[in-house]
């Protein structure tokens, strides 16, 4: 058993949805979460105008699905960037040593 996490912007919600259903993902959690990026060039004032980080509306997707699967799904998740360069969608696959 494996467990797929995958973060994306909050816009890829649906195309993740989507995607998950096409790949007969039966049942995973999705966590809505603020992603910070630091800003490369600050603004020299520091005020308000000027915020050292930017914060980004993030989505994480969860599930434990079978190791055949788990890989099929990165493969898939792999083609999508590929196709797609823009595509912020990350995806990690852990191994599940043990469960209760």
């Amino acid at each position: 058993m494996k467990l797929l996490i995958a973060i994306t912007v909050a816009e890829y919600r649906e195309r993740l949805q989507e995607f998950f259903s096409e790949h007969q993902v039966s049942y995973y959690n999705e966590i809505e979460m603020k992603g910070m990026r630091k800003l490369e060039k600050q603004h020299r004032l520091g005020n308000w105008f000027g915020q050292r980080t930017m914060g980004v509306d993030n989505i994480a997707f969860i599930s434990f699905v079978g190791n055949e699967q788990a890989d099929s799904l990165q493969e898939k998740l792999l083609q999508c960037k590929a196709e797609m360069p823009q595509c912020n969608i990350n995806a990690y696959v852990l191994n599940v040593e043990q469960g209760v």
